[in-house]
């Protein structure tokens, strides 16, 4: 806390107020300083051109990229896989084409938005309101100092006028700063150009500056240094071997191939206004650079596919960290977590990768995370319908919310690639993996300064598109482990006695006995695949319903030998759990959530137009997170975030707190509370009915399902007043 004490000096004689003493602890309180903008890629930042720019760049990319043919050198390995080293010169050389080619096209087209200014701050509206005034003002002291400077008559009268109208319209210009932003929104808002409308959003918020120190370290590259020394993750199973040569000796191999017709798919799933690489290019200059990009990048893929080998420019990863936690101490670094930007024609090639790999890649149904068409909400009602399902009969339910210590940076390769090899996934994709994760480089950049290079020693790339595949995989031997045993919960001959999101997992058992033995199975899969389970972090509850069979004196859940806590509610997924399935609490959450982002608009949005408010509230104002799952609630808990939902509404739009709340929703042409929760609601049973999830299918078969039903009977129950014959 920074406020240490507050009181007020009632003892005061020298006025007729009293004064509040407030005392603060200023060491708290850390200096900052301004990240510095990178000068290496000014020039090749996509930033927002216009049409002529893009025209530009797309016919330089064109004159340049119709150049780069199939290199001569691997047309005897154009159908195989080949080992010739020297050929890795030559798609290194390919590469530093392609780069070059979409660096040079993006210098000659220029940066939209990047003309040089002067010093100081920005001022908004400059070129609407200013540009005029102050390019006349400009040519009139020309005019005057070449004449002289003279001190009276019509030249010295046009300059002083001419001064006068430029200053005072600079003046009116900064004293509407934020009205003139507002416009800004609202023009865009007008012509459809929605994505202008939520960048210059986004730009409004005030943009955080980087503590003076780390850890009490000042230099920026020794911070970075501090951060690569946090972030680097030691395998708990122990090193392993670099791969330099990732192609075993007269390996024999099909040769997999990409078409232009895959790359530009690929570019097409991108979306753009994403951070660049150490390059500078982003998926923007691929969409831009014509018909031929495309099919040079297939060439360049499909040989680093039969080579094992990848350029180590191409591998380069810059690393940025992020502020966990914007409210604590941001001199500690572990409120921090790392961001990777790679550059942006590995992520094409990732995507490339993921494809090939998911024809390969089976995973089981309990896997909740990373799946197409699944979502956290699904792992929640499966939790809830479980519960519910053995609560209605009487029957206790033991759950363990296990929490897995920086899982995603504790995969151990070797153990990897053999899974990969298990399921059949062909060795030359494998191959490319083990080269890419054994010789990838990691720097930290912090205030512009990048940090000693670094390489992983265990766990899956951070924001690659192949990374939750390969987890997936890694971690699916568990689930499979789990649900093979003939303890826990099942309903329809359905295994629920694990349920997973990525690394977050739950077991469920009906017996105290039975969740002892699923942590066992827990504890051992862990140890020989080298990941840690948080023991702080997980914890158990026991779900009962009056009348069930419960046994008084309950032996300690433990996990590493540790005694897991016993609690009465979890937050799951982001959603309140509790012990009696009642949705008060997390009710009560989304009303606080609803409230802080109500008057976060309401405060930084005030002076915008009334569509642009409602845009913004449509926005942040009605997802309402898991609202479809609220079953076993009050009407006092219903009214509460109701009305909190119309005094959002009528705090961002700026209307009267006792209007007519079915008037305003109708004239805003939004949806009201009641229209919010029956769409939610339609979209979760949609959802499950239509899902191919064995446990989902499960649950939209069976008629007692009171999630389902509770949303079902949002859009049948119709009240009729009662009428007298």
């Amino acid at each position: 806390m920074t406020v240490i004490d507050v009181n007020v000096m009632y003892d005061t004689k020298w006025s007729d107020h009293f004064p509040l003493i407030i005392k603060c602890n200023l060491h708290l309180i850390n200096p900052k300083i301004s990240p510095r903008i990178d000068n290496v890629n000014k020039d090749v930042l996509w930033g927002v051109k216009n049409d002529d720019q893009i025209r530009i760049y797309t016919k330089e990319c064109h004159d340049r990229l119709k150049c780069i043919d199939f290199p001569s050198e691997c047309l005897s390995c154009a159908d195989s896989c080949c080992s010739d080293r020297g050929h890795r010169l030559v798609l290194d050389k390919l590469y530093t084409d392609i780069v070059t080619a979409l660096r040079d096209a993006a210098t000659l087209a220029g940066r939209g938005g990047s003309k040089k200014r002067m010093c100081g701050s920005r001022i908004v509206g400059w070129n609407k309101y200013v540009s005029d005034a102050h390019r006349a003002a400009r040519s009139k002291f020309l005019v005057w100092v070449m004449s002289g400077k003279p001190k009276s008559g019509i030249l010295y009268s046009e300059m002083s006028e001419s001064r006068r109208i430029f200053k005072s319209r600079l003046k009116w210009c900064q004293n509407r700063q934020d009205q003139i932003k507002m416009d800004a929104l609202v023009v865009k808002h007008n012509k459809g150009d929605f994505r202008g409308f939520w960048k210059s959003t986004n730009n409004i918020s005030v943009r955080q500056g980087l503590p003076v120190s780390i850890d009490g370290v000042n230099d920026p590259k020794e911070i970075g240094n501090v951060f690569k020394d946090y972030f680097s993750v030691k395998s708990l199973l122990g090193p392993v071997a670099t791969v330099h040569n990732a192609d075993p000796p007269g390996f024999q191999k099909v040769g997999i191939h990409f078409r232009a017709k895959d790359v530009v798919q690929a570019f097409r799933d991108m979306s753009g206004g994403k951070s660049p690489g150490h390059d500078g290019l982003s998926v923007e200059h691929l969409k831009h650079a014509g018909p031929h990009i495309a099919r040079v990048l297939a060439v360049f893929y499909s040989l680093c596919v039969s080579h094992s080998y990848l350029p180590a420019d191409f591998m380069k990863t810059v690393v940025v960290p992020i502020v966990k936690n914007k409210t604590g101490d941001l001199s500690d670094k572990s409120n921090y977590r790392p961001i990777s930007l790679a550059t942006v024609i590995a992520k094409v090639f990732d995507s490339l990768l993921n494809t090939q790999l998911n024809k390969f890649v089976v995973i089981h149904d309990n896997q909740f995370g990373f799946r197409p068409r699944l979502s956290t909400e699904s792992a929640i009602l499966c939790l809830k319908q479980t519960v519910k399902y053995y609560t209605n009969r009487k029957t206790p339910v033991y759950a363990c919310f296990l929490d897995l210590s920086k899982a995603f940076d504790r995969v151990e390769y070797r153990l990897l690639w053999d899974k990969l090899k298990s399921i059949n996934v062909p060795l030359e994709l494998v191959s490319v993996f083990q080269y890419w994760y054994a010789q990838q480089t990691n720097n930290v950049r912090w205030a512009g300064v990048m940090s000693d290079s670094y390489q992983l020693e265990c766990g899956v790339r951070q924001g690659g598109l192949t990374s939750p595949t390969l987890f997936n995989v890694y971690i699916n031997g568990l689930i499979v482990a789990l649900s093979s045993q003939h303890v826990g919960c099942h309903i329809d001959g359905v295994c629920v006695n694990n349920l997973s999101y990525a690394d977050d997992m739950v077991l469920l058992s009906a017996s105290i006995c039975g969740l002892r033995k699923l942590i066992q199975t827990c504890e051992e899969y862990a140890c020989g695949h080298g990941l840690m389970y948080n023991v702080k972090k997980s914890q158990y509850m026991i779900f009962e319903t009056a009348g069930a069979r419960c046994p008084v004196n309950i032996p300690p859940v433990k996990l590493s030998g540790v005694a897991l806590e016993r609690v009465k509610q979890f937050k799951y997924l982001g959603h309140i759990v509790t012990v009696s399935l009642g949705d008060h609490a997390d009710m009560e959450r989304e009303r606080r959530a609803l409230s802080v982002k109500a008057n976060m608009v309401a405060r930084r949005f005030a002076r915008c137009s009334r569509e642009v408010k409602v845009t913004l509230f449509r926005a942040y104002c009605t997802s309402l997170y898991t609202c479809s799952l609220w079953a076993h609630y009050t009407s006092r808990d219903y009214s509460a975030i109701r009305v909190q939902y119309n005094n959002a509404f009528r705090a961002v739009v700026g209307l009267p707190r006792y209007c007519s709340a079915s008037g305003m929703f109708t004239e805003s042409r939004t949806d009201s509370f009641q229209a919010t929760m029956r769409k939610r609601a339609a979209s979760l049973v949609r959802r499950v009915r239509a899902s191919a999830n064995t446990i989902l299918a499960m649950i939209g078969d069976r008629l007692d399902c009171p999630f389902i039903k509770h949303c079902s009977d949002r859009h049948v129950t119709v009240r009729m007043p009662n009428r007298k014959f």
